[in-house]
C-alpha cells in the first residue's frame, strides 16, 4: 500500500514537471510565431520570456538599456525587448507615444519602483489625472516663483560651505553639494521633515550612496515583486544582524524616515509653520477617502523626494564638469553673468536673482545642453493603448501593427542622442540653443524630453529649472573653479537605475575653487 501510494505521489510529481515543460515549449513557439508581435525583430530570447531583460537589469546591474541599443543597432528602429513589449528608437513616433493622453503605463516596468499607489506608477489615465491634478498647483511655474528666497537661502548655504572649503584648500564635492541642496529644498517645501544635509560635513555621502543602493533594487523589483515590500516591512533588528557593511541598514532606514514622513501626513503631526505639498495634498478636496490612505502618502513622499533629488543634481553636476573641461564655454558664461550682475546693479555679497538669470541666452543654453546631455532619466518610457491598434512605420517604408495593449517604450536618451535631431550629439554645445533660424531651434525645443512629454511629464521641471539656473549662476559669477581629479568618465552613464548613475567607484564631479 506505501509502495503504491508512494508511486502515485511519484507519477503526479512527473506529469506536473511534464506539463511544465509542454507548456514553456508551448509558450515559447506561441511568443515566437504566433504572437501578433512575431513579425517585429529582434533576438529570440527576448521574445520568449524576460529572463534576458532580469539578467541584464539584475545580476548585470542596469545594463539592458546597452543591450537593447546594441539591438537597434542589428535590428532596425523598432526591436522587440520582451514577450509583450516593443522599443521604438525614432523621434518620429515620440508624439504618438507620449502625448496621447489615453495612454496607460505598463505595470510590469513601473511596478518595479514598489509604490503602485503613487502618480508616477499608475497605470489608469483617468486615476492619474485625479492623483496629478491634487499636486499640480504647488508645481505650476506661479508657486515654484515663491518658493525663490527659499532656493537662494540654500545656496548662499552652499556658498558658504564651497569657501569653508576654499579656506581649508579642501576640494568639494560637489556632486553630493548639489545633490544635498536639492533635497533640501524638495523636504523643506514639500514634506513635514526637512533633512538640511548641507550641514553635513561630508555633504552626506554615505546616505547619496542609499539613494544609488535603493534606485537599484527597482530593477530586482520589477521581476520578484516582494523585495521592495521586505526592504520596507523588515525588522531592523533582523537586517541589523545580517548586514556586514552598514548599507542594506542605511537603506532600510532611511526607508523608515520616508514611512515616519508619510505618517506625520496623515497624522496631522507637521511641525512646520506653513504646510508642505503633502499636507494640502491629503487635505485636497477632490481627493476621496480611499486616495488618502497611509500607503498612498508613503507612495507620493517617496516619489516627490526621489523626483526632486537625483535628476537635479546629476544635471548640475554634468553641467558643471562640462563648462569648467571647455574654457571658451566656461568664459562666456562667466562674461555674462558679469554683465548681468553690473546691469542689475548686484554686488558680491548678494546673490544673482531670478530676475537677473532667466533673460540671459548663454545660461539657458548650457541649462538646455545639460539636460540634454545628462538625460536624468534614462530608464525608458513603456505606454500601451488598451482599447486601440497603434501603428510604427518606420524610415524605410515598413508598417508595423501593434495590437491593443501592446506595450511600446522609447528612451529620452535615444532622443537626446539622435544625430538627425542634434548634430554631434555626445559633445556639449550649448550653442545648438542660440540658433537664429527658428524652425531649427522649434525644431529642438521639441526633441528636449528631459522632463517627458504630455500629461505625464514631470510634474517638478519647473521647480527643477528654478535650482539649476540659480545655483549654475551664482556658483560661476562667484567662484573661479577647476576640475579636480574628475574626467569624463564620472559624468558618464553605466547603470539604468531609472535615473543614470555612473561607474561604481567613480568619487563623481570634484572641484576646487582658484584664488
Amino acid at each position: 500500500m506505501t509502495l503504491s501510494t508512494g508511486s502515485q505521489s511519484l507519477n503526479l510529481v512527473k506529469l506536473a514537471l511534464y506539463s511544465i515543460i509542454l507548456y514553456a515549449i508551448y509558450k515559447v513557439i506561441q511568443r515566437l510565431f504566433f504572437h501578433p508581435l512575431s513579425r517585429v525583430p529582434g533576438p529570440w530570447y527576448a521574445a520568449v520570456s524576460t529572463l534576458y531583460e532580469f539578467w541584464w537589469d539584475g545580476p548585470k546591474e542596469g545594463k539592458y538599456m546597452f543591450k537593447i541599443e546594441e539591438m537597434h543597432e542589428k535590428y532596425g528602429p523598432i526591436v522587440r525587448i520582451n514577450p509583450w513589449e516593443v522599443h521604438i528608437d525614432d523621434p518620429a513616433f515620440m508624439d504618438v507615444l507620449l502625448t496621447n493622453n489615453r495612454m496607460e503605463k505598463d505595470p510590469f516596468f513601473y511596478g518595479g519602483f514598489g509604490i503602485p499607489n503613487a502618480a508616477v506608477s499608475t497605470v489608469s489615465p483617468e486615476v492619474h489625472k485625479l492623483r496629478r491634478g491634487a499636486m499640480a498647483q504647488f508645481f505650476s511655474k506661479a508657486n515654484v516663483a515663491k518658493l525663490e528666497p527659499r532656493v537662494l537661502s540654500r545656496i548662499q548655504q552652499l556658498c558658504k560651505r564651497i569657501e569653508e572649503h576654499k579656506k581649508e584648500g579642501k576640494p568639494v564635492d560637489i556632486s553630493n553639494a548639489y545633490r544635498c541642496f536639492a533635497t533640501d529644498i524638495v523636504t523643506d517645501f514639500a514634506v513635514p521633515k526637512t533633512r538640511n544635509f548641507l550641514d553635513h560635513p561630508t555633504f552626506n555621502a554615505v546616505f547619496n550612496r542609499v539613494v544609488r543602493d535603493t534606485a537599484g533594487v527597482i530593477n530586482w523589483n520589477r521581476h520578484i515583486r516582494f523585495l521592495y515590500p521586505l526592504m520596507v516591512n523588515i525588522p531592523r533588528s533582523i537586517v541589523t544582524l545580517l548586514d556586514k557593511d552598514g548599507s542594506t541598514l542605511a537603506m532600510v532606514d532611511n526607508q523608515q524616515d520616508l514611512y515616519d514622513q508619510a505618517k506625520a501626513v496623515v497624522e496631522s503631526t507637521n511641525p512646520k509653520p506653513t504646510p508642505t505639498v503633502m499636507d494640502v495634498l491629503f487635505k485636497h478636496p477632490s481627493l476621496p477617502p480611499k486616495e488618502k490612505t497611509l500607503s498612498r502618502m508613503f507612495g507620493e513622499v517617496v516619489t516627490v523626494i526621489g523626483a526632486g533629488t537625483e535628476t537635479t543634481g546629476c544635471t548640475l553636476a554634468v553641467l558643471t564638469y562640462y563648462v569648467l573641461s571647455t574654457p571658451s564655454i566656461f568664459r562666456t558664461l562667466k562674461a555674462e553673468l558679469d554683465k548681468a550682475a553690473a546691469t542689475h546693479n548686484i554686488s558680491r555679497t548678494q546673490l544673482l536673482d531670478c530676475h537677473a538669470v532667466e533673460p540671459l541666452p548663454y545660461l539657458q543654453a548650457v541649462m538646455k545642453e545639460s539636460l540634454r546631455v545628462a538625460s536624468p532619466v534614462v530608464g525608458r518610457l513603456p505606454r500601451r493603448l488598451p482599447g486601440a491598434s497603434m501603428t510604427y512605420t518606420t524610415p524605410s517604408g515598413q508598417t508595423y501593427v501593434l495590437p491593443p495593449g501592446t506595450t511600446a517604450s522609447m528612451s529620452v536618451r535615444d532622443i537626446h542622442f539622435n544625430r538627425t535631431i542634434f548634430a554631434d550629439p555626445h559633445t556639449f554645445k550649448p550653442e545648438r540653443w542660440l540658433t537664429k533660424d527658428a524652425a531649427e531651434l522649434a525644431r529642438l525645443d521639441k526633441h528636449m524630453v528631459a522632463f517627458g512629454k504630455g500629461v505625464r511629464q514631470c510634474l517638478g521641471l519647473e521647480l527643477a529649472k528654478q535650482e539649476i539656473l540659480l545655483v549654475a549662476a551664482n556658483l560661476f559669477w562667484k567662484f573661479d573653479f577647476e576640475l579636480f581629479e574628475t574626467t569624463a568618465r564620472d559624468v558618464s552613464v553605466e547603470f539604468d537605475f531609472f535615473a543614470p548613475f555612473g561607474p561604481s567607484d567613480s568619487k563623481g564631479v570634484r572641484v576646487r575653487v582658484r584664488e
